[in-house]
C-alpha cells in the first residue's frame, strides 16, 4: 500500500504542533507526534494526513521523507518547500521562518494531532523510544538501518479484516490515479 506523500500537508501538521507547543518543536518528539497521528488517521479513516511512508528506525518508527527533511536530506522539491517555511534545527529543535496556512488539515486531523501530541508529551523525552518498542508492535529493530513498515500491518494490527484493508487500499489508489489524472501530482 502507497500514498501520496504531501509536502504542503505535512508543513501545515508541523506548523499545527509547533504552535501548540509554543512556537518550538523538537524534532525527535515531533517525529513521533507525526507517526502516530498518521498511524491513527490510517487506522481511523484509511488515509495518512502526510501520506509519508510508515519506517522502523533503530529509536522506534518514523516517516520515511519527514525524517529526511529534518536532516535536510530529502527530495530536493519537497526540501526546498520545507526551507521556506521551516528553520534548519538548532540543539534538535525547530522553528517556523513564515506563516503557515494550517486551513488544508480537516478539523479531525487537527484533533488526531493535538491527541497524538498529548500522548506524546505524557512522557519523558527519553522514555518515548521504550514506550514505542513496546506499544508499536510493527515496528521491528532495522539493527542501525532502517526497514519500511507495511501500512497493511498496521492495519491488521488495529483488527481490521482483510477485506476492509483492501477496500482501504483500493481507495487510495483510487485517490492517486484521480491526482495523477487532475494533475494534482
Amino acid at each position: 500500500m502507497i500514498f501520496d506523500f504531501d509536502i504542503q500537508r505535512t508543513i501545515a501538521a508541523v506548523a499545527f504542533l509547533m504552535k501548540k507547543e509554543g512556537g518550538e518543536l523538537d524534532m525527535f518528539l515531533a517525529l513521533k507526534m507525526l507517526y502516530l497521528a498518521d498511524k491513527d488517521a490510517l487506522i481511523s479513516w484509511g488515509k495518512p494526513i502526510t501520506g509519508d511512508s510508515f519506517v522502523s528506525l533503530p529509536k522506534g518508527p518514523a516517516l520515511s521523507e519527514v525524517y529526511n527533511l529534518f536532516k535536510g536530506t530529502a527530495q530536493r522539491h519537497h526540501q526546498v518547500k520545507w526551507n521556506i517555511f521551516v528553520s534548519e534545527k538548532v540543539s534538535h529543535s525547530i522553528h517556523l521562518l513564515k506563516q503557515v496556512d494550517i486551513g488544508v488539515l480537516s478539523e479531525r486531523e487537527m484533533e488526531v494531532l493535538e491527541s497524538a501530541r498529548k500522548k506524546i508529551n505524557a512522557f519523558a523525552p527519553w522514555d518515548v523510544s521504550k514506550w514505542w518498542h513496546k506499544t508499536c508492535p510493527e515496528w521491528k529493530d532495522p539493527k542501525g538501518s532502517s526497514t519500511r513498515i507495511d501500512p497493511k500491518t498496521i492495519l491488521r494490527n488495529a483488527g481490521k479484516t482483510e477485506a476492509e484493508i483492501k477496500a482501504i487500499e483500493s481507495s487510495n489508489e483510487a485517490y492517486s490515479l484521480a491526482k495523477t489524472i487532475l494533475g494534482g501530482r
